[in-house]
């Protein structure tokens, strides 16, 4: 337990080495018979050496103090979780768990200012990079969430080491309630998200009055126009979507995912829900060299490092990486049958392209 502690504090030393990502988005599908899929991407410009991991119920954790000491809430994990770390630390950056709660961290920057510290409620303190974890080993649904977010404090983390470390949350439970979670000014804000889509700055409650400056749009192509004496047409399919963005700022992958979401025909069944979120979420993905910011001498090239899909009914956690594109998953319920504390997984394997001209009749 003590050495458990030791890594907890050293997170967020290792995390304040990494370029931030500030390009994750995420989204929630519902079927037409009623299954809950998810899907998000995580950004970056460094590898931040993610791997799968797995935290079985009874684990012990405890939060961490402005001052980068393990003195904050204690709390013991309710539920088994299969999700993603960094740098291999035993804390989460996105997750599901075994009732098929599903949290992600989405990086805020300008934005996020957490609560003030108050130490005669240091056993209900967590610093803002434990809160994913803290909600997928503890709640089942965005109801308890909601619940339960007045009753913690969430402060800034030690800011020596780790800096800002801006942080939003998306939340989505297996009845398709989605909540999004932003501490702004100090003051915890917490919207229903009837759309299910989330990315990053600026406040949700202005990317939801943002979209409507996209009212035109449709999924249905438009109509030629006669003009007097001339007449214009469209030159192809997808005309009813000019004027989608195309870029990969947050609003306009905010705009761009909820377009899709929202047109993509409804679907029934497993296999077809998890394709249709696999298919959105490929739409924000990230090749290198699309997305520069220059720092002093270099060059940083933000990419999609990683992107999840989440049966919420199934528990099941499916992943690729840049590298390979292959989907993956976690059986969660089978996972936690032998799952002891926390379990990692490697997340990059070389890509497997099956050759398949023997086949051939």
């Amino acid at each position: 337990m003590k050495r458990f502690i030791s890594r907890l504090c050293c997170l967020s030393l290792i995390l304040g080495l990494a370029q931030a990502p500030e390009a994750c988005t995420s989204i929630r599908i519902k079927t037409a018979d009623g299954l809950v899929f998810y899907a998000r991407t995580m950004e970056g410009a460094m590898d931040f050496k993610s791997q799968v991991t797995i935290i079985a119920k009874g684990t012990a954790f405890q939060g961490t103090l402005p001052d980068n000491t393990p003195k904050g809430m204690k709390w013991t994990a309710k539920y088994g979780v299969a999700g993603m770390n960094a740098y291999g630390q035993p804390l989460l950056t996105d997750g599901i768990n075994e009732m098929g709660l599903a949290v992600g961290n989405l990086m805020f920057p300008g934005y996020a200012e957490y609560q003030p510290f108050e130490p005669g409620q240091a056993n209900a303190t967590l610093a803002q990079y434990e809160v994913a974890t803290w909600l997928l080993s503890s709640f089942a649904t965005a109801a308890e969430v909601r619940q339960a977010m007045s009753k913690v404090r969430v402060v800034q983390g030690p800011k020596d080491v780790a800096g800002i470390m801006p942080l939003h949350f998306c939340v989505h439970d297996a009845q398709g309630n989605s909540l999004v979670i932003e501490y702004v000014k100090g003051k915890l804000h917490i919207y229903d998200n009837p759309l299910g889509v989330m990315t990053n700055s600026p406040a949700f409650d202005w990317m939801t009055t943002y979209l409507c400056n996209f009212v035109n749009l449709s999924a249905t192509n438009v109509p030629q126009l006669d003009l007097k004496g001339f007449t214009l047409h469209q030159f192809g399919q997808g005309s009813g979507m000019v004027g989608l963005p195309g870029d990969y700022s947050p609003p306009s992958r905010f705009v761009r995912m909820v377009a899709l979401t929202q047109a993509a025909l409804p679907v029934k069944g497993a296999a077809a829900g998890l394709n249709l979120a696999m298919t959105v979420i490929n739409n924000v993905d990230i090749p290198k060299g699309a997305v520069r910011d220059q720092e002093e001498k270099r060059v940083m090239y933000d990419i999609t490092q990683w992107a999840v899909a989440a049966d919420l009914a199934a528990k099941k956690y499916y992943f690729h990486t840049y590298a390979n594109k292959n989907w993956r998953y976690v059986d969660l319920p089978k996972a936690l049958k032998t799952a002891k504390g926390i379990q990692y997984l490697p997340l990059e394997v070389p890509a497997a392209y099956p050759e398949v001209s023997v086949q051939a009749k």
